[in-house]
């Protein structure tokens, strides 16, 4: 047979976005002689960023729908049916809420042979009212895909799909840190060079919840302790408020970056993660890759990132307490932070591949159209 045609559809590519990066990885290495993908976008970026599009080096077609419930989203529906019967589609594959409902229908209206969607958190965002829509989408669907277990299990529970067609790919990282120290100093981000750095990756948004951080970070008195939260989003005057409250802006501060994360998490000591509602977080995974303990709350698919007290430490949702003993812990304990650190390293490396990644999702989508696979 001839390639297999996939048509990704996503709401938007946004730059630095863990969903959005995944899905540029497996593009980008997805084997061409085999495969051959194309990008559907429903809007534009926020901020156009052309990087991502030419990583993956693929036909984009943006249906230019703004909003779902709309003229123009029914248009959308009708013009990627169109393309899906003209181009005769093998596999739509679908991220997101909006995309979701634009990609089965359009899919299904096509004549798409079969229908995957993809979710990737644990359904902070559903509603009485979604969840319905969505059970009666999901009759159009064949197959749904998530990153961890978690999400696996409320896919079955709160979307009522048949458990047997559900199946779990964990994320895979391509750019793996090397093992040299970062190009970076403490004091590159107005941190002391002697002080301990306790550090957070996330978007500033609510799901986050970087109001424990700041209120660990205002809980935490150990000497020459400092914290930092690299990452940008629509709170950051609101939580700059709160460090203002809490008294503690002489040791918290702020920083972006949008390129070599790594060099940014190999200078923390501890690595922390306070969301209230995860899938499989990249920024653990992050962590783990740099060597670096994580503590981070159990909730999602974090439990299945950190084997508790070998490869970082949980606590239980809400329970500052608790992390705040977890931190000062690893703080005051050199020893046990490398030890964690590297028993993180080594498991992380094994299973968060990329090529692992590419090819058990290739070796999937064989599967889904009844065709045997020789991929090696």
């Amino acid at each position: 047979m001839g390639k297999i045609k996939i048509f990704y559809i996503i709401d938007r590519m946004t730059s630095g976005a863990g969903t959005e990066n995944q899905l540029t990885e497996l593009i980008a290495h997805i084997d061409r002689n085999r495969f051959e993908p194309t990008i559907i976008t429903l809007r534009q970026p926020v901020k156009d960023d052309n990087t991502q599009f030419l990583r993956m080096k693929c036909p984009h077609i943006r249906l230019h729908v703004n909003r779902l419930l709309s003229p123009g989203g029914l248009w959308g529906v009708l013009k990627l049916a169109a393309l899906v019967r003209r181009q005769k589609v093998d596999i739509v594959h679908t991220f997101f809420v909006d995309s979701n409902f634009i990609g089965v229908l359009g899919g299904f209206l096509g004549g798409c042979r079969k229908i995957v969607v993809s979710r990737r958190d644990i359904g902070f965002w559903y509603t009485p009212k979604l969840l319905f829509s969505l059970r009666q989408l999901n009759r159009m669907a064949d197959w749904f895909l998530t990153n961890c277990e978690a999400i696996k299990r409320v896919v079955i529970e709160k979307e009522k799909f048949c458990a047997d067609r559900v199946r779990v790919i964990h994320n895979g990282i391509f750019n793996l840190p090397d093992e040299q120290e970062s190009k970076l100093t403490k004091t590159d981000i107005k941190v002391p060079e002697d002080a301990l750095l306790v550090g957070i990756v996330a978007n500033l948004r609510e799901v986050k919840r970087l109001d424990y951080f700041i209120s660990l970070a205002a809980q935490i008195t150990r000497p020459k302790t400092h914290f930092v939260i690299i990452g940008t989003g629509p709170l950051i005057n609101q939580l700059k408020e709160q460090i203002k409250r809490e008294n503690i802006e002489d040791k918290i501060d702020f920083t972006h970056t949008s390129e070599n994360i790594y060099d940014y998490i190999k200078l923390f000591d501890v690595g922390v993660l306070t969301s209230e509602s995860e899938g499989l977080s990249n920024a653990l995974i992050e962590y783990q890759l740099c060597g670096i303990p994580a503590v981070a709350f159990n909730t999602g698919g974090n439990r299945e990132i950190i084997e508790h007290g070998i490869t970082g430490f949980l606590a239980e949702m809400g329970d500052l307490e608790t992390m705040k003993k977890i931190v000062e812990r690893l703080l005051n304990d050199y020893e046990l932070r490398r030890e964690i650190g590297k028993s993180a390293a080594k498991k992380a490396r094994v299973l968060y591949s990329g090529p692992r990644m590419v090819k058990q999702t290739s070796d999937f989508y064989y599967e889904i159209l009844g065709i045997k696979s020789d991929l090696n």
